[in-house]
């Protein structure tokens, strides 16, 4: 099987920041190949985004900034892009000037083969209350390398992922992460099925789910659907 992907969107590596991140909200997009005459320097993702925007790092040069090194890769068979991503610990990887992401690939494999649980893969999730600054949560996040983070305190009270924080990357950082959190969270018991659990996030475009559990907040993000998926031969 293969996995098509997307057409390459690019910048020049003399555009600023700013304006990157201007053009990934305006266009929701999570990623930028940085490019000139054809020669990829760097992919600039949410996460160098959010790097540059809790640092106050916004006014520098695409070609000084933090990039992401890209992945290219010579086939585009889906178990070639599994191994890929995994072991390049990456979310995108660049075949044929077209860009695969972990959304392109989640949806080209059968999820119905599998009957595991969706708690099989869940894990202890890193939370933080209502009231944290947004600049904590984005520090949080790079420390952790992480893109998810559950706003829990008593009861859940929303989530929030890096692309909240990045597009509004206008935001004051001292404000409080429940002026951007988003309040209907995708969450389900540990027993519901792998199967159904993935075709839901991919018919709402999530890149999570929280899955309930009295002692702890648990979380599946898109990262531990790849690597599952690899390890357990699901193509």
């Amino acid at each position: 099987m293969r996995v098509e992907g997307r057409e390459i969107i690019s910048v020049d590596p003399d555009a600023y920041v700013i304006d990157a991140l201007f053009f990934m909200k305006r266009n929701n997009i999570r990623r930028i190949v940085v490019s000139r005459s054809n020669n990829i320097l760097g992919i600039f993702s949410v996460d160098e985004a959010l790097y540059h925007i809790i640092n106050n790092d916004v006014e520098c040069k695409l070609k000084d900034a933090k990039l992401k090194f890209p992945v290219i890769v010579k086939s585009n068979e889906l178990k070639e892009i599994l191994r890929s991503m995994i072991s390049n610990d990456t979310d995108s990887v660049i075949y044929d000037n077209k860009i695969i992401t972990y959304k392109d690939v989640i949806s080209q494999i059968n999820w119905s083969k599998s009957n595991a649980l969706i708690g099989e893969l869940s894990k202890e999730a890193i939370f933080v209350e209502p009231y944290t600054k947004i600049k904590t949560v984005g520090e949080l996040m790079l420390k952790n390398k992480i893109r998810h983070m559950p706003i829990y305190d008593k009861f859940l009270y929303g989530i929030v992922s890096s692309r909240d924080i990045v597009y509004n990357y206008d935001i004051d950082l001292n404000l409080s992460i429940n002026k951007i959190m988003i309040v209907e969270v995708y969450s389900v018991s540990k027993e519901e099925s792998l199967h159904t659990v993935v075709s839901t996030m991919i018919k709402r475009n999530i890149g999570s789910v929280i899955v309930t559990n009295s002692k702890s907040i648990e979380i599946v993000t898109l990262k531990d659907l790849v690597a599952f998926a690899l390890s357990n031969l699901i193509y």
